[in-house]
C-alpha cells in the first residue's frame, strides 16, 4: 500500500512539473523549502500549545491578572562549563572558517609602476616563441594597457585588448591575443594612462604543440624595476578563482585598505574608513594575498561565536539554551559567506552585538544600583557604537533601538524609586548617567569616527593637522550622504526587506562555471533560521504583549532597529544588509526554546531537533556560501531551493 502510494505521489508530481516546466531535479529541490515551512508551522503549533495554561495548575488565573514589567531580574554568570563549551563551538566554527577555501595565502607582492616618463615595458625571451595564453595580475589604479608582440624588436603587432578595470584590480586575468601563430621573441607593454601598477606576467606557449609555461625569470627586461613584472612566476595559478583574486565588493574595500597602507588616497570613500583600516592589519600581517585581506574580517566572524554564548547565557541563564543558539549563529550561511569576505559589514554586525550586549548588562543593572555599577557597560555600549558606525553608517539603525531600549529603562526606574520614596536619589542617578552618556555616546564616538579620517588626511605624503582631519571628514559625510540619498544603480542580484524576511533573492559574489561543476559563494541566510526566526520574532511580540517579558521586548526592539530603517530607503539594497538582523532571529529562537525548555521538559527534544536541522541544512547548502565546486546535479537537487536562487 505504501509503495503504490509513493508511486502514485511520485508519478503525479511528475505530471504537475511537467505542466508547470519543472525539470525533474527544479521539483524535487521545491521539497525542501516546502518541508523547512511544514516543520517550522507544526513546530510553532507545539510551541503555542506548550504556552497555553498547564492542566493541573491555577496558570490560567494568574493570566487573567495583568502582568507586570520590569527589567530587574537575576542574571546568569558563565561558569567553567560554560567557558569550555563555548570555546568548543569557536574552535569548531574557526576550523571551517579559515579552512575551507579562505584564499591563498601568496600572491604577488612587487608591482611595476608606469609612470609618464617611463610608461613602457620590453622583454626579451630569449629566442622565438609562439605564445599561446598571457596571465597579468593587475595592481593599483586602473586603465588599459596595450600589448604588442614582436620577433624582431621592430615591427610591432598590438593585441585587442589587455584592460585593468577598476572592477578587476588584484586579480589574476587573460590578455585577449590575436596572430598566435606568428613567432614573437620581444613582448611590449604600454600604459594608456600612467600611473598604473601590474604586479605580474606569465607566458604560456607552446612548443610542438605541447603549452609550457615559460620561464622569464632568465631574461632581460627594461627600463630599471620591470623586472619585478616576472619574479614571481611561481604565483601564477592554473586559473583565476576565488582563491587568487578579489571577488564583488573586495575591489572597493581590500584596495582601499592597501592604499591606506601605501598612503595613497582611497578610492572607495562611500562608507566610514574604519572597516577598510581593520582589513588593512591582516594585510600588513600577512600581505597583500587573499588570506590577508580576508583574514580580519574572518577573524570577527569567529569571534562573534564566544560572544553570541555569553550574550544568551546573560539572556535565558540556561547552557543549553546557550549552546543551541550558538549552534544556529555559528552553522549560520549568511555569517559564514559574509564574514569570509573583505568587506566591512562584518565590522558593524560585530559591534552591533557587542553594543547590544552591553545595553542589556546596562539596563538590567536593577533599578537602585550605583552610578559606579552601570558605568562599565554604559562605556563599553558606546565604544562599540563609535566603532559601529565609524565602520559603516548602519551602526546608526542600531542605536536607534538602543535608544529605546535606554529610555525605557531610565523610565521605569524613574517610576520605580518614585513609588519608593528615592525621587532625589532618582535625579543624582539620572543626571550623572545623561553626562555620563553625552561623554560615552558623542564625545568618544565622535573622536573615533575622526581619527579614523587620518588615512585620508595623510595620504599621499600630506601632514597631519587637525584641521585636516576635520576637513577631510566633513567633506567626506557630505560626499557620502550625496550618494547614499541620489544612488540609482541597479543590480542583477539586489532585493528589497520584505525578500529578506523569506530569503527570496540570495546575492551572488562569485560564479564559475565547468562542464560538470558549479562553483559558487552567496549570500543567504539558513532556510530554518529566516522563517523560524521570522515566527520567534513574533511569539517575541506576542511574549511582551502577554507576559511582559523583558527578553522579548529586547529581542523584539533589536530586531526592528535592524529592519524598519530599510522599509525608507529607495537605493538599491542587498540580502546582506539583513546581516545585523540575524543576530536577534537567533536571540529569537532562543527565547522560544527556553520556553519550552522551562515549561515541558519532556519536549526539549524539539528545541535539540530543531538546532540539528538547522546545523544539517548549514552543510547541505555549504558549497553554495564558500565556493566549493558541486556537480551540477547537486546544485540543482540541493541547493537552488527557490527560482530566484542564482546557484
Amino acid at each position: 500500500m505504501v509503495a503504490e502510494f509513493l508511486l502514485k505521489l511520485r508519478d503525479a508530481l511528475s505530471t504537475a512539473f511537467q505542466q508547470l516546466g519543472i525539470g525533474r531535479w527544479e521539483g524535487f529541490v521545491l521539497l525542501f523549502p516546502l518541508a523547512v515551512v511544514v516543520f517550522v508551522v507544526l513546530f510553532f503549533i507545539w510551541y503555542g500549545r506548550d504556552m497555553q495554561p498547564r492542566a493541573g495548575t491555577l496558570e490560567w488565573i494568574e493570566r487573567m491578572a495583568p502582568a507586570r514589567f520590569t527589567w530587574e531580574g537575576a542574571r546568569a554568570r558563565m561558569t567553567r562549563t560554560d567557558w569550555c563549551v563555548a570555546a568548543g563551538f569557536t574552535l569548531v566554527y574557526a576550523s571551517l572558517a579559515f579552512g575551507i577555501l579562505l584564499g591563498d595565502n601568496r600572491a604577488p607582492q612587487t608591482f611595476w609602476q608606469a609612470t609618464p616618463a617611463e610608461n613602457a615595458a620590453v622583454v626579451d625571451l630569449g629566442g622565438a616563441e609562439t605564445i599561446d595564453t598571457v596571465m597579468y595580475y593587475t595592481g593599483l589604479w586602473h586603465g588599459e594597457w596595450t600589448l604588442a608582440f614582436s620577433e624582431d624588436g621592430e615591427i610591432w603587432r598590438d593585441q585587442p585588448e589587455m584592460k585593468q578595470e577598476y572592477s578587476n584590480l588584484f586579480k589574476w586575468q587573460y590578455a585577449k591575443l590575436e596572430e598566435t601563430e606568428q613567432a614573437t621573441r620581444y613582448v611590449r607593454v604600454t600604459s594608456a594612462g600612467p600611473p598604473m601598477e601590474l604586479g605580474e606576467m606569465v607566458f604560456v606557449v607552446r612548443r610542438e604543440g605541447v603549452r609550457t609555461l615559460l620561464n622569464v625569470n632568465a631574461f632581460v627586461s627594461e627600463p630599471p624595476g620591470a623586472e619585478r613584472l616576472f619574479d614571481e612566476q611561481r604565483f601564477c595559478p592554473p586559473a583565476p578563482t576565488q582563491l587568487n583574486s578579489m571577488i564583488f565588493d573586495e575591489v572597493y574595500h581590500a584596495r582601499t585598505a592597501y592604499e591606506y597602507i601605501r598612503g595613497v588616497y582611497p578610492y572607495e570613500t562611500t562608507h566610514p574608513p574604519l572597516g577598510k583600516s581593520i582589513v588593512s592589519l591582516g594585510v600588513r600581517i600577512f600581505g597583500m594575498t587573499p588570506f590577508g585581506w580576508r583574514f580580519m574580517g574572518t577573524l570577527f566572524g569567529v569571534l562573534m561565536v564566544p560572544l553570541l554564548y555569553v550574550f544568551v547565557k546573560l539572556l535565558f541563564g540556561r547552557s543549553q539554551i546557550a549552546a543551541c543558539g550558538t549552534a544556529l549563529f555559528a552553522f549560520e550561511t549568511m555569517h559564514f559567506a559574509q564574514t569570509r569576505l573583505a568587506t566591512i559589514d562584518t565590522y558593524s554586525v560585530f559591534f552591533t552585538l557587542l553594543m547590544y550586549l552591553c545595553m542589556y548588562l546596562f539596563i538590567t543593572s536593577g533599578y537602585e544600583a550605583p552610578v559606579k555599577k552601570t558605568i562599565w557597560p554604559l562605556a563599553l555600549c558606546g565604544l562599540s557604537f563609535g566603532l559601529g558606525v565609524a565602520s559603516k553608517w548602519t551602526g546608526f539603525y542600531a542605536a536607534a533601538g538602543l535608544v529605546i531600549l535606554y529610555v525605557m529603562y531610565l523610565a521605569a526606574r524613574g517610576r520605580h524609586q518614585a513609588a519608593a520614596g528615592q525621587g532625589g536619589r532618582y535625579l543624582r542617578f539620572l543626571f550623572a548617567t545623561l553626562g555620563l552618556s553625552v561623554v560615552f555616546f558623542v564625545l568618544i564616538p565622535f573622536a573615533i569616527y575622526v581619527v579614523s579620517y587620518v588615512p585620508y588626511a595623510t595620504a599621499n605624503g600630506r601632514g597631519l593637522t587637525l584641521s585636516g582631519l576635520l576637513d577631510e571628514m566633513w567633506r567626506n559625510q557630505i560626499s557620502m550622504f550625496r550618494y547614499h540619498a541620489h544612488e540609482s544603480a541597479t543590480h542583477p542580484f539586489q532585493s528589497r526587506w520584505y525578500q529578506w524576511l523569506f530569503d527570496g533573492r540570495p546575492i551572488l559574489y562569485y560564479q564559475k562555471y565547468t562542464d560538470t561543476t558549479r562553483a559558487v559563494i552567496g549570500a543567504f541566510t539558513n532556510p530554518l533560521t529566516t522563517l523560524g526566526g521570522l515566527a520567534a520574532v513574533g511569539a517575541c511580540v506576542l511574549g511582551y504583549l502577554r507576559d511582559k517579558s523583558r527578553h522579548a521586548l529586547f529581542i523584539a526592539v533589536g530586531y526592528l532597529a535592524q529592519v524598519v530603517p530599510w522599509f525608507f530607503v529607495r537605493r538599491i539594497t542587498f540580502a546582506y544588509h539583513y546581516f545585523p538582523a540575524v543576530i536577534f532571529l537567533v536571540l529569537a529562537l532562543c527565547y522560544v526554546f527556553n520556553g519550552i525548555w522551562e515549561r515541558y521538559p519532556a519536549h526539549r527534544g524539539r528545541v535539540v531537533l530543531f538546532t540539528a536541522m538547522a546545523v544539517a541544512l548549514f552543510f547541505l547548502l555549504l558549497p553554495a556560501a564558500s565556493g566549493l565546486p558541486m556537480l551540477h546535479w547537486y546544485a540543482k537537487g540541493f541547493v537552488k531551493w527557490l527560482p530566484s536562487w542564482p546557484f
